[in-house]
């Protein structure tokens, strides 16, 4: 026995005419909602009312994380400004210091190398320093701010 092939269909061409009449037809009542003044007001109230309770629970969230002791959104932002500075600075003081690796490779004199030592050793001293100061002048979370300059320093001297 021989077997018909049934017709394959096309689902696409099928539905496509039917999404785009519903397309029109949701398109349609939106435009009149929008053209109806009693929708807008309703509208505004609703966001007016949005935006206060947004507003108060970010007040609240602000206040049990003061208490709790939990960094904000501005803590962990004003951290990530510091972090980002700080690695600023790092990197300008690891050009410096490459620079200065690289005159000393191109002299023989002793007396070079030691005052390029002596420059590292002033220079890593003054990043402590940098560290020592941005940590003192962080009011809030500094424990959470030690923690990430710590790493940072640390994931820097294993590069």
């Amino acid at each position: 026995m021989v077997k018909k092939k049934t017709p394959e269909v096309n689902y696409l061409e099928v539905i496509k005419p039917l999404a785009l009449k519903s397309e029109e037809t949701i398109n349609n009542v939106i435009h009149k909602l929008l053209k109806d003044p009693q929708v807008i007001d309703l509208i505004k109230l609703g966001s007016k009312q949005h935006y206060q309770f947004i507003k108060l629970a970010r007040e609240y969230a602000d206040v049990i994380s003061t208490q709790l002791n939990i960094p904000t959104k501005t803590d962990v932002a004003n951290v990530a400004q510091l972090v980002k500075q700080l690695e600023e600075k790092i990197e300008s003081l690891e050009e410096k210091l490459l620079t200065k690796e690289k005159e000393r490779q191109t002299t023989d004199s002793k007396k070079v190398v030691e005052r390029s030592r002596e420059e590292d050793k002033i220079k890593k001293d003054e990043l402590k320093r940098i560290l020592s100061n941005m940590h003192k002048t962080s009011t809030d979370n500094s424990l959470l701010t030690k923690q990430l300059l710590e790493r940072l320093l640390d994931r820097r001297r294993k590069k």
